[in-house]
């Protein structure tokens, strides 16, 4: 697993309590992994989700630190959702 991941996850970890995490979300950061955030956590993992969202570390980063509007990013392709988009919406509850 990356570092990159390894940090995302442990980020994740700490900001989930309380979040409803009914429905699960894949996040595939292009060459670097994936991890799947659901009632049980985050953790590095490639698996079938309710929602995908794909997207490079840079914009993932920029997702982050608020410097990449989520949703401009997705009109602009930097940023795919496949499956349930309302889920992935709840990431930015998590992210935030």
């Amino acid at each position: 697993m990356s570092e990159l991941i390894q940090k995302i996850v442990t980020g994740i970890n700490k900001k989930i309590d309380g979040v409803d995490m009914s429905k699960s979300i894949a996040l595939n950061i292009k060459d670097e992994g994936f991890i799947i955030i659901d009632e049980n956590g985050a953790r590095a993992e490639e698996a079938e989700a309710d929602c995908t969202v794909s997207c490079s570390a840079k914009t993932f980063s920029g997702l982050v630190d608020g410097s990449v509007n989520p949703m401009t990013a997705v009109m602009m392709g930097k940023i795919k959702i496949a499956g349930d988009k309302m889920v992935a919406m709840g990431l930015g509850k998590i992210l935030g």
